[in-house]
């Protein structure tokens, strides 16, 4: 949901890693193409996800297959809004996923 009342924010690039138990990666996102996000309530396009096939976060993943999961994110995320730009460090504890195959 944009926060914004009547101007267009654009995310320009997100490049993202989800952990699990705050150190085990499970997968990244890096996504290059900018998309809108418009006043109000807005889709993003489906982010594609490289899992990471190694370690305990990978196992962690396999046991939760048709279930759910909670994970940390560390991201940059760049945005526009008019010819302002700015990268965003995010960190999110906790997230809840559905893990489906």
């Amino acid at each position: 949901m944009s926060p914004l009342s009547s101007k267009t924010l654009y995310v320009t690039h997100i490049n993202a890693t989800s952990l699990f138990n705050h150190t085990s990666p499970v997968g990244t996102i890096q996504y290059d193409t900018p998309f809108a996000v418009p006043p109000g309530s807005s889709l993003s396009p489906r982010l594609p996800v490289h899992p990471d096939l190694t370690g305990a976060g990978y196992q962690a993943l396999r046991d939760a297959l048709g279930g759910s999961l909670q994970l940390d994110l560390l991201a940059d995320i760049g945005v526009r809004l008019g010819e302002f730009r700015q990268t965003v460090d995010y960190t999110g504890r906790g997230i809840g996923i559905n893990v489906g195959w």
